[in-house]
């Protein structure tokens, strides 16, 4: 079994660099640890992220949100297949297809993907995604432990649910 945790966005665009903060974090946490897991960080959608995606049974994505439906900092877990196939937004460009549409085309090319049930994202609700910055602000920096223990949480389950 192999797991592949990726922190998505831009480390210079202020919160939008969260998901790298965590994967970097989560990676600290499991040098030493047995786990057959690796870890990386994009800025990249579509599908040049499904192509990242390839010969992995389980991924994990690491991301900002903006839905101005949660506060600052909210920090949620779902599976792809529980969200929507989007076209236009974050997850795509106009020049490239959604990740959904992304891996939906890998398959058909017989490319070996997870299942869309085993693509697990960890987003945190984050306003300022576009600021010229390097540092996260303060209700984003206050949720980094708990997607941190979001992602440690996860893996176990994988780790669990693959060794039965």
């Amino acid at each position: 079994m192999k797991i592949l945790l990726i922190g998505l966005g831009n480390p210079i665009l202020g919160d939008d660099g969260v998901g790298w903060v965590v994967a970097h974090e989560v990676e600290k946490r499991l040098v030493g640890s047995k786990q057959n897991i690796e870890v990386d960080c994009l800025a990249l959608g579509g599908l040049s992220l499904m192509e990242r995606m390839i010969s992995y049974q389980h991924v994990i994505l690491v991301d900002s949100l903006n839905t101005g439906q949660r506060d600052q900092g909210a920090v949620i877990v779902f599976s792809l297949d529980e969200m929507d196939n989007l076209i236009y937004g974050h997850s795509s460009a106009a020049h490239d297809a959604s990740l959904k549409q992304s891996l939906e085309i890998g398959r058909n090319l017989n490319a070996i993907l997870p299942d869309d049930r085993d693509v697990h994202v960890v987003a945190i609700e984050a306003k300022h995604v576009y600021d010229f910055k390097e540092e996260l602000s303060t209700d984003i920096a206050a949720a980094v432990p708990v997607a941190i223990h979001m992602v440690l949480d996860l893996i176990a389950k994988i780790e669990r649910t693959t060794n039965q």
